[in-house]
């Protein structure tokens, strides 16, 4: 009989989860159902694909089998030399085990194996239905899951393991098979204090973006029957299920804002991991642009990019000869807001932290290398080894004995011992502190 292939859709809706999380997470939600259905015995004709933003984590499966395979299995009973007289009359080990077996004794076979011929009884198992199966597939799924760090929020699955820690709370859930909720429950604890949590009951609805809406209130219930129907709606209340989508529309938007101040989005080894992170901070990006006074292009290239890309996750721009321009830009999860207000918040902000670079920056030139020097004896570098100040005094006096005896190079052994004694005083350093990165 030929089994039908529906589609699956499966939303975790959640609070904000941290952006470096959602790469791994949503890789380990794809792998984890694919081995539950596969351990399960539901076939897919194809991929299961996985999706995410902060607010949730998603799988939809195009074609799943709308029943288990059957089970077809051979069980191994007692040697046929103990279950047989000499008569061929079945001994009570034959009689016993047909009957564990639910069949009569004409029913078992005979099956040779290394060890001789045993009794076996071949049984047959019907699959059950997709949808019957798949609330144990979810939770087996659910527990497969593992976070950097996991929270403890009152909830319970009802799978005989008890409590149910996640990365965040989970405030919805999405379970769809062909197109019809499959009913699926996460409980609270016995103990729970908080009133907040409640127990989450898988539904047909979703939740556009929590603060922007086309029409109607931000975060209203969005009812759905299929993964094309579902991201249709929710790209109409501001959310890009897809990490790339979010990722090209904020490339896009980066060097349109950047040609309006005439100049290109840098292009920093950082930068290209600042752009692979922003997407999964925001669930619809919007771009903004920002300057700050000229007076701070006075600080180190290096300075200003570590504090607009680390430090705020902003963009920095560039001149047509890659020199830093007194712009940037900041990505944001607003739409249709107040853009000037947006670019003045992070306008001030950012201001405030150059100031600081800027103190730092001169406090370490107002102060030689060699003033730092004894500093170094309050950083430890290894508990056996003592700290940088003696590193430092090692290197110098390797530094002096390889320029004096194997390069023989006499008139440079003093200033390769001042090199070596130098060459950690940097750590001591305000800049070094306060920019780690």
């Amino acid at each position: 009989m030929t089994t039908e292939h529906k589609e699956l859709l499966i939303e975790i809706g959640c609070e904000e989860m941290p952006a470096s999380w959602l790469p791994g997470i949503t890789r380990q939600l794809a792998s984890a159902l694919g081995s539950r259905l596969e351990e399960a015995r539901i076939i897919s004709r194809a991929p299961v694909v996985p999706f995410s933003t902060p607010r949730r984590l998603g799988v939809s499966v195009m074609e799943l089998a709308g029943r288990q395979t059957d089970l077809q299995e051979t069980v191994t009973g007692p040697p046929v030399s103990a279950a047989f007289d000499s008569d061929g009359q079945p001994k009570p080990a034959a009689l016993g085990f047909a009957s564990k077996q639910g069949v009569t004794v004409d029913r078992l076979v005979r099956l040779t194996t290394p060890k001789g011929e045993y009794l076996a009884c071949k049984r047959s198992q019907r699959g059950r239905t997709t949808r019957s199966v798949l609330g144990g597939v979810f939770a087996a799924t659910l527990r497969d899951l593992a976070f950097p760090k996991q929270m403890q929020w009152d909830a319970r699955l009802e799978d005989g393991r008890g409590r149910f820690v996640f990365g965040r709370p989970i405030r919805w859930l999405l379970f769809l098979y062909d197109g019809r909720v499959v009913p699926f429950s996460i409980q609270r604890t016995a103990t729970a204090m908080s009133t907040g949590v409640k127990t989450v009951r898988s539904g047909g609805v979703t939740y556009g973006h929590r603060f922007f809406s086309r029409q109607g209130t931000a975060g209203q219930k969005l009812q759905v029957k299929s993964f094309a129907d579902y991201r249709k709606q929710l790209a109409g209340a501001y959310v890009l299920i897809e990490h790339e989508e979010r990722r090209d529309r904020v490339a896009k938007k980066l060097e349109s804002c950047a040609r309006k101040v005439g100049g290109s989005v840098a292009k920093m080894s950082t930068g290209s991991s600042l752009l692979a992170e922003v997407p999964d901070l925001i669930e619809y990006p919007s771009v903004v642009t920002g300057e700050f006074p000229e007076e701070f292009l006075s600080l180190p290239d290096e300075v200003l990019s570590t504090t607009m890309i680390h430090h705020q996750h902003y963009f920095p721009i560039v001149d047509r000869k890659g020199h830093l321009k007194p712009n940037f830009l900041a990505v944001t999860n607003t739409p249709r807001d107040n853009v000037a207000r947006i670019a003045k918040n992070c306008e001030r902000v950012l201001v405030a932290r150059l100031r600081d670079a800027r103190f730092f920056w001169d406090a370490d030139r107002s102060c030689k290398l060699d003033d730092r020097f004894d500093r170094l004896d309050t950083l430890l570098f290894h508990k056996k080894l003592g700290s940088y100040k003696k590193k430092s005094m090692r290197v110098a006096q390797l530094a002096e004995r390889i320029a004096k005896d194997v390069l023989f190079v006499s008139d440079a052994a003093t200033s390769a011992y001042r090199a070596g004694k130098l060459s950690k005083c940097d750590l001591a350093s305000d800049m070094v502190g306060e920019f780690p990165e």
